[in-house]
């Protein structure tokens, strides 16, 4: 079977404080606000949407039932892309916010490309990993592995 996706689009989270969720995704992983649902048209459905790479946009919503009776919610986690040059950047950022990060590797070799990945935790409780892995041509990852003390899970 042909994959006829080009990617994730769009990803929708619960936000129960907007404005901590949106300092979260812009200054702590450095996403741009694209979109803002606000104003008398909004009321009740108020959402940011920050965009991640050219292809994804995550939509932070308060609660409430979306078209089609969607509903945003707890997700186990998601995971972004991070360019192997940019991961150091990237963990360095999110540690001079304050934010706990843990960071294991996949497979045997930890200097492997592809194999690095930190997760934080946002500040509805979703976990966010940001993996080096290219997982169009990197398919098998192989057991994690803690590269940090204390990651629950490995």
């Amino acid at each position: 079977m042909t994959d006829l996706t080009k990617g994730v689009t769009e990803l929708v989270l619960e936000a129960r404080d907007l404005e901590a969720s949106e300092r979260f995704y812009t200054e702590v992983l450095g996403l741009p606000v694209v979109l803002r649902w606000e104003g008398p048209a909004w009321k009740g459905r108020e959402a940011v949407w920050v965009q991640s790479g050219d292809r994804t946009r995550i939509g932070l919503w308060k609660p409430f039932t979306g078209i089609a009776g969607a509903r945003p919610g707890a997700h186990v986690h998601f995971a972004m892309t991070v360019a192997e040059e940019d991961y150091d950047a990237a963990v360095a950022r999110a540690r001079a916010q304050g934010v706990r990060v843990d960071e294991v590797y996949f497979g045997d070799d930890p200097a492997a490309p592809g194999q690095r990945s930190a997760y934080v935790t946002d500040p509805d409780g979703h976990v966010v990993e940001l993996w080096t892995r290219e997982v169009a041509t990197q398919v098998d990852a192989g057991p994690p592995h803690a590269v940090t003390p204390d990651v629950a899970g490995v």
